[in-house]
């Protein structure tokens, strides 16, 4: 198996290779799933984030959202050195800008650690997947931490967001990993057969 450094590398490597129009199109279809699933439908607070860099563009279901009058919460860098997540109410994406690492993070409001939201469900990025909810992340470790607390719980509800290109069959597994109860890609919802 590869480690995690050489799958990380493979998967940076892949996204700078993607052209815009194909993380549009794909993007698209993504959106169209997790906005048919009726996890999604039944949220009524959703926490999630802003694709970029060759990510899935998420840009639709924030937008869909606010229209469906969810609460929307949004990951920024806070605390000490600015290491760790924290989520940050948004009822408006004008509130976004540009942030270390290409980021989009919202600019003011005050943060909260995720587990004291009342979030149904909330959308991790990844640069791979398996089909039974591991997620290899950045390598920060930061939405790992975020998760955590929540980690035996059934809510929020945890979806992984990835193109079909980035699942894999096996990743590498810590203890601290945090996997996802099912994912979303462009050619379909994908429940997780090992619930983490």
């Amino acid at each position: 198996m590869l480690s995690k450094a050489d799958i990380r590398a493979q998967g940076a490597a892949r996204r700078r290779e993607r052209g815009s129009e194909g993380v549009a199109a794909r993007s698209a279809e993504l959106c169209a799933h997790v906005l048919a699933d009726p996890r999604w439908r039944a949220a009524n607070s959703v926490a999630a984030f802003v694709g970029v860099k060759g990510e899935p563009d998420t840009r639709p279901l924030l937008i869909a959202a606010l229209a469906a009058g969810k609460q929307l919460w949004l990951p920024r860098m806070g605390g000490p050195r600015r290491r760790n997540i924290e989520f940050v109410a948004v009822s408006d994406l004008v509130a976004l800008a540009p942030a270390p690492f290409g980021l989009l993070e919202p600019r003011e409001g005050p943060g909260v650690a995720l587990a004291d939201t009342d979030v149904d469900l909330v959308l991790m990025p990844g640069l791979a997947f398996t089909r039974t909810g591991v997620r290899l992340g950045y390598g920060k470790g930061h939405y790992d931490g975020a998760t955590t607390p929540l980690r035996t719980s059934p809510r929020p509800v945890r979806i992984g967001v990835c193109f079909s290109d980035e699942l894999v069959d096996s990743l590498p597994e810590e203890p601290h990993d945090v996997g996802v109860h099912a994912l979303a890609t462009e050619i379909g919802m994908i429940d997780c057969t090992c619930l983490q």
